[in-house]
């Protein structure tokens, strides 16, 4: 019990980051690395493929960000080969360690 309160104290003092300090881009890289590993198999490494479980408006609304700014960071990352959107909530993690740096605040 008590080490799973320390890691909901972790997650949210990760989230607060997220949310007070990181621009748009690092926000998207950051949702898309935690969906990542969230969406995994315990025990299994992090996803490269997945379906998105919320809407772009509702990861808009999570991030504290637009419709229109979350679908532009998502064709930015897509045009510079980091993610692919093969479907409408699909993602393709295709260069990981770039999309680790995109998260990271300045």
């Amino acid at each position: 019990l008590l080490q799973r309160t320390l890691d909901d104290l972790d997650r949210a003092r990760s989230w607060m980051l997220l949310l007070g300090r990181k621009n748009a881009r690092e926000k998207i890289a950051t949702f898309l690395l935690d969906m990542s590993r969230r969406l995994a198999r315990e025990g299994l490494p992090p996803l490269d493929r997945f379906d998105l479980p919320l809407s772009r408006q509702q990861i808009a609304d999570v991030l504290g960000l637009t419709i229109e700014t979350v679908s532009r960071q998502l064709t930015d990352l897509k045009r510079i080969g980091i993610i692919a959107l093969p479907g409408r909530r699909m993602v393709e993690i295709r260069d990981r360690a770039a999309l680790l740096d995109c998260s990271e605040a300045a």
